[in-house]
């Protein structure tokens, strides 16, 4: 290796491993690996680890860059990679948000090359973004949330975390780029959205500037992905494990609440039965937590941010190898927040 960090899983060594989990030389017996996960952005291995020393993880999950190059170029240009390293590297143990544990976090100064090493968490499961959420797993998921947008660190300045700070630039390439790609979008999902859903996204783009223009009031951290496939779930769905922290910044927690039910719901029936309800749990968990925030207000905020998940599937569907199930879930991901929109009536707040 050139760098100090493996890139690719046929990199890993094993005496670099055991430096990682500070175990003696010669005690990794064998190292193999296995892909895990249905990531768009980056690759995910599973290693299995034969140690002669008992105590020692006999499993890990690996996060490196992907292997596509066009997916590669989106991460850096929207510091992607940075983000994660970032939440995991300063923030992630003492944030009380039940997400992974990091053995090891490092990112190069290109901000392509990058070594994440996460506790595996099977037996939990990742979330089915087709099939949609459960109810359970929605409310588990708002509990996670709340937890996160609740943290402070100890000198109450998320600004001294530079890698928080990148969604200024992203909003200004969305601001940009979206108007431009918008086309190429609507042609590419004319048989998997309707009409009503693709003349909405076009309004969208036509008042992007004001959508984008909007500083939260009561700014937290904020996840950006809240949705199944960045998600893993017991069995009951009782307990939610965020993962996939590529696109966390400062924000308004409303859009991620938004996020996550706009996108999880596969019967907008169901979501518009429990929405509301599903707020005010959230809201009474941040209160518990001491950080409470008003019904009305944050329903406007939930109201207006209800197209987070039809823009991030917009620039994401463009930016990152396309495949067949990409294209499917890139689809449910425009459609059911989109439906949200519709009736919630947000194009009226934008």
């Amino acid at each position: 290796m050139s760098r100090d960090f493996p890139t690719r899983p046929e990199e890993f060594e094993r005496d670099w491993v055991e430096t990682v989990f500070d175990a003696p030389a010669g005690s990794l017996r064998s190292l193999t690996h296995k892909p895990v996960g249905t990531g768009q952005v980056c690759d995910s291995y599973r290693f299995h680890c034969d140690w002669a020393e008992n105590g020692l993880p006999t499993t890990f999950v690996a996060k490196c860059p992907s292997a596509d190059p066009t997916s590669r170029g989106a991460a850096a240009i929207f510091h992607l990679y940075d983000m994660e390293v970032g939440w995991y590297r300063d923030v992630a143990a003492q944030s009380g948000v039940s997400c992974p544990e990091p053995y090891y976090a490092a990112i190069g100064e290109d901000e392509q090359q990058f070594a994440l090493l996460l506790r595996d968490m099977a037996p939990a499961k990742q979330g089915d973004q087709l099939a949609g959420a459960s109810l359970a797993q929605v409310r588990s998921t708002l509990d996670e949330a709340a937890m996160l947008h609740s943290w402070r660190p100890e000198s109450g300045d998320l600004e001294q975390y530079s890698w928080l700070l990148h969604s200024t630039t992203n909003g200004g390439y969305l601001r940009q780029s979206l108007p431009a790609s918008y086309p190429a979008f609507r042609k590419r999902f004319a048989d998997l959205l309707s009409e009503d859903v693709l003349d909405l996204g076009q309004a969208l783009i036509d008042r992007i500037d004001n959508y984008v223009d909007r500083d939260p009031e009561n700014p937290c951290i904020t996840h950006n992905d809240m949705r199944l496939d960045n998600i893993l779930f017991d069995d009951g769905g009782e307990t939610a494990i965020l993962v996939d922290w590529q696109t966390v910044s400062i924000g308004h927690a409303a859009s991620d609440i938004a996020y996550m039910i706009g996108t999880s719901f596969a019967d907008a029936d169901e979501r518009a039965r429990e929405e509301r309800g599903l707020i005010r749990a959230y809201l009474a968990r941040r209160e518990t937590l001491g950080a409470p925030a008003e019904f009305d207000s944050f329903w406007q905020e939930y109201r207006r941010a209800a197209f987070a998940g039809f823009v991030m599937a917009i620039n994401a569907a463009l930016h990152v190898e396309q495949t067949e199930r990409g294209d499917a879930m890139f689809a449910a991901m425009a459609e059911r927040p989109a439906q949200m929109a519709l009736d919630l009536d947000s194009l009226s707040l934008i």
